[in-house]
């Protein structure tokens, strides 16, 4: 029997909620894969946040990953004048670490391997969403994962041809690694009748569960909004996500204040950050899904309506169409009068059987599609450290 490959991940202190739904998905897949040759271990602050997502990988802690902890600052300074992460280096070869994966690291080791990963360039295409400081220190870290790392994934042949065209040296270690999102689980959903009750609604609605940050470009929907309620028609959009964005604190007031304008709070309903079990019922319910972004390395929410089987109205952007859901209905992001005809469509084609079925079909082809991804992941890190006997 061969010895399994032990990866390591470090998950840093935060509340990256994209980062760790991916590699939620990543671990479900690599246990997925029949015989996997490779094991996760996570690598975490003493003072981390829930982990609950992750109960069945090994996690390492340690206070180097700690905010403002002596480990981490004598962590920092080595760094700094050694151009190395050493204790780090230290750390994963104490626990028989072979590849060091999902991690912008510093140096390079002699033992362990490294995986890189860029999840978009989206500074490059939208430079006016950072500052100058912000894109500077995202060309520097980009161009650092692939001066360093053996490999470098990305999650599209769009991020992939991005990356070749940023950084043409490094070409032959891009490695493309499309993701696949777990269904969410459904024994446990709330009701839609519970969900009626908590959140005050009794229309059908769409659901947009996004971040409020601004390329994900929520003003186009409230913009449809109120081009439906010019032509006396009602529907209801739920959104779901964190309002705070570092980055522009002032953008969600702004959006808000939009809305007033154009007279459809009623009909854009935020909810914010909900418990899972909200979600999962929302997601459920949903006439669709709805992501409006103007940019996505590969988006979570349309890889989750193709797992689940749901509609899902999506920007016409080249990443959504790689992504090529079943029951897309594209629209120009910046056209709300395309977005409201298509949840016009969305309205009148819903059949609650129909929709069930969908679902049902979705889920019976999620084991393959899931194995599909651990097996690429697998291929990416037996390349780099075969397995031994």
């Amino acid at each position: 029997m061969s010895e399994k490959i032990r990866i390591g991940f470090v998950l840093p202190p935060g509340h990256w909620l994209g980062g760790k739904n991916y590699l939620r998905n990543l671990f479900a897949a690599i246990q997925a894969v029949p015989d996997h040759t490779i094991t996760p271990v996570i690598f975490t602050g003493e003072h981390h946040e829930d982990l609950s997502d992750f109960h069945d990988i090994e996690v390492v802690t340690s206070s180097m990953f700690d905010h403002k902890t002596a480990a981490r600052f004598a962590r920092r300074v080595l760094i700094k004048t050694a151009s190395q992460d050493i204790p780090l280096w230290r750390l994963l070869k104490k626990h028989h670490i072979s590849v060091l994966s999902h991690s912008f690291q510093t140096g390079q080791s002699k033992t362990i391997k490294t995986v890189g990963w860029i999840p978009d360039l989206q500074h490059i295409h939208l430079p006016k969403f950072f500052t100058p400081e912000e894109r500077t220190r995202r060309d520097r870290d980009f161009m650092s994962a692939c001066e360093h790392c053996d490999a470098v994934v990305v999650s599209s042949k769009c991020a992939a041809g991005d990356l070749i065209s940023f950084a043409p040296q490094y070409a032959h270690k891009v490695r493309l690694l499309r993701f696949v999102a777990t269904p969410v689980p459904l024994a446990n959903a709330a009701s839609l009748e519970d969900l009626r009750q908590i959140y005050n609604f009794a229309e059908p609605f769409f659901l947009l569960p996004n971040q409020f940050w601004a390329h994900k470009n929520h003003r186009v929907v409230i913009s449809a909004l109120h081009q439906l309620k010019l032509q006396d028609k009602k529907f209801l959009v739920l959104a779901t996500g964190s309002s705070s964005d570092y980055r522009n604190p002032a953008f969600f007031p702004s959006l808000m204040q939009y809305a007033e304008q154009c007279d459809v709070l009623d009909r854009f309903r935020v909810l914010g950050q909900i418990p899972f079990h909200h979600l999962a019922g929302l997601m459920q319910h949903a006439t669709a899904f709805i992501n409006p972004s103007l940019f996505e390395g590969w988006s979570t929410s349309v890889e989750e309506a193709k797992s689940m089987g749901k509609q899902v109205l999506l920007s016409d952007i080249p990443v959504h169409r790689e992504q090529a859901p079943e029951r897309g209905i594209f629209f120009s992001p910046e056209n709300p009068d395309e977005l409201a005809a298509a949840m016009i469509a969305a309205n009148d084609g819903f059949d609650i059987h129909q929709d069930a079925d969908m679902q049902t079909r979705a889920m019976a082809r999620f084991p393959a599609r899931q194995r599909e991804f651990g097996e690429a992941y697998q291929t990416i890190v037996n390349k780099l450290v075969p397995s031994t006997k």
